[in-house]
């Protein structure tokens, strides 16, 4: 598809074709506006498009509200992944154009809004699907990081998960899911992924970060979940609470 209006808390955009490369004299635009009280967050996962000085010939262009006439954002071009842009109110505009001859593979991103996306740094904390304990939205794929000091660990906990159900043929969380990975990144090691009723154990990470990712797809949907992290540094035993945390980090 070669742009459109994007209104849900997130979502994926990509070049015509994409993978495959994309086609020449390309023109698309895609109109990003969530809710009056978020900013929106354009992360790109694949970035492949012809390179030159000034991208002056394929390139993708960002503006920080829903015309081209709005502040530029950035213009990116060649192998190199854009920087991760945040626009300053609800509205983001992304063009992509090419020219007549030499292309690539293209460009996949997604975006966030500030309901979909949330870094946590405290040394506790706890966060929930959005709209929780009422139906989460559908095709949505949201980000949370718990981001603690070096040297910390996080143990991860879910209270409550109700998400749709595994597929019946595969037995797996084809439909809808949370996973967790150890770490800032979805390149990073799962630690599990989950859906329908299950109850998840706790999940404890190796080191200072943790990701957990809700995506959705376009049909069934449901509460969501509730999630707590503690987190602690076993290094410092100098007191009786980082004793108690390092033993319940290790149960």
């Amino acid at each position: 598809m070669c742009g459109g209006v994007l209104t849900g808390l997130s979502g994926v955009i990509a070049s015509p074709g994409y993978p495959e490369d994309y086609s020449n004299n390309a023109d698309c635009s895609w109109s990003i506006h969530v809710s009056n009280v978020s900013v929106v967050t354009l992360v790109f996962w694949d970035f492949q498009l012809e390179n030159n000085e000034g991208c002056n010939f394929d390139f993708v262009a960002v503006f920080d509200g829903p015309t081209v006439s709005h502040r530029h954002l950035g213009k990116y071009c060649g192998v190199d992944k854009p920087p991760n842009i945040v626009t300053t109110s609800n509205q983001l505009l992304v063009v992509f154009k090419s020219d007549f001859n030499i292309g690539g593979r293209g460009f996949k991103a997604y975006y966030f809004s500030g309901e979909c996306q949330r870094v946590l740094s405290a040394v506790s904390g706890n966060f929930s699907s959005p709209h929780f304990p009422n139906i989460y939205p559908n095709n949505i794929n949201c980000h949370w990081s718990i981001v603690l000091a070096d040297g910390y660990r996080i143990k991860l906990f879910f209270p409550f998960m109700e998400i749709e159900d595994r597929n019946s043929l595969s037995n797996e969380c084809d439909y809808d899911s949370v996973a967790v990975y150890d770490g800032e990144s979805e390149a990073d090691t799962m630690l599990g992924r989950f859906c329908g009723r299950e109850h998840p154990p706790s999940l404890i990470s190796k080191g200072n970060k943790l990701l957990v990712v809700l995506r959705t797809d376009r049909n069934e949907a449901h509460k969501g979940f509730t999630a707590s992290y503690l987190g602690g540094n076993c290094s410092s035993m100098n007191s009786s609470l980082m004793n108690l945390f390092c033993f319940v980090l290790s149960v």
